[in-house]
């Protein structure tokens, strides 16, 4: 298995089950791809063997256990595992930050409902935050981000992890998974707050195409939850469209001119737990 076919490996996965990672897009730098790519196809990799398939509980951990270890001592005959090896070595990546994701997807393998907005924090520290580090320290490579700026993007990507959760909630909660422990209102009211801190991450980041990427992710995220706190029927799952192109302008605009990332009147008016 060559580098470069490793690579095309990964860059095909990704283009077949773009989600989150920015991997399809044209605003990616090229030389960034790649490496974008094998991270996706080793997260992609590893969500489904939490959640995918009719393993058991026991299985499933043995499984991520196994692909923790495969970090250290990766399998050479493997697209990902050489792709993202090599992608460590080129970049200086720390292990540990992948590690983290593994931490948080044996958390929903072994998941049981969060009672405090302290928990939600920690999941996200290692479910949504690992991403956002990982991207940084690519664009930075070989120097290493600072600590405001993994801060900033700790920040935003927690915030787009909790959107998640709200935009998700009738479905988590039919799968009997709790993620949202507090009053709708203030976990709104505080992802807000967390969007608005971690606009200050494109000011952290060198290249152009990057920052106006990760801009538009924030202007989605944003308006996917003035979305979800506009709504009255907790069953109702918000899904963004064409018609929302105004919206996420307007909130790009906001992010680009570092604007407070305020509620609009018709937000925090109800409880997307009952």
């Amino acid at each position: 298995m060559t580098i470069s076919a490793a690579y095309q490996a990964c860059l095909d996965s990704a283009r077949r089950h773009y989600e989150n990672f920015p991997v399809a897009s044209w605003l990616v730098p090229l030389r960034l791809r790649g490496p974008i790519a094998a991270i996706y196809a080793f997260a992609r990799r590893a969500d489904d063997l939490a959640d995918e398939g009719q393993l058991d509980v026991p299985a499933r951990l043995e499984s991520l256990k196994l692909l923790r270890n495969r970090l250290h001592e990766p399998d050479m005959s493997d697209a990902v595992d050489v792709a993202l090896s090599d992608t460590i070595r080129r970049h200086a990546l720390p292990k540990r930050v992948l590690e983290r994701l593994l931490d948080a997807f044996e958390s929903d393998v072994q998941h049981t409902p969060f009672t405090s907005w302290d928990d939600v924090l920690t999941y996200c520290s290692n479910s949504a935050d690992p991403v956002g580090e990982l991207l940084l320290r690519l664009d930075h490579s070989p120097d290493e981000p600072s600590q405001k700026a993994i801060e900033c993007s700790n920040a935003v990507c927690t915030a787009l992890q909790i959107t998640n959760f709200l935009q998700d909630i009738s479905l988590d909660i039919a799968r009997g998974r709790q993620y949202i422990p507090v009053e709708a209102s203030t976990a709104i009211r505080r992802t807000y707050e967390l969007f608005t801190k971690g606009c200050g991450t494109t000011s952290h980041l060198r290249s152009r195409r990057l920052r106006l990427e990760v801009a538009l992710t924030i202007a989605g995220g944003v308006t996917m939850l003035d979305l979800c706190a506009s709504r009255t029927d907790a069953s109702i799952r918000p899904a963004l469209g064409i018609w929302h192109v105004p919206r996420v302008a307007w909130r790009l605009f906001h992010v680009l001119s570092g604007k407070p990332l305020e509620p609009n009147s018709r937000s925090l008016r109800h409880d997307l737990n009952s």
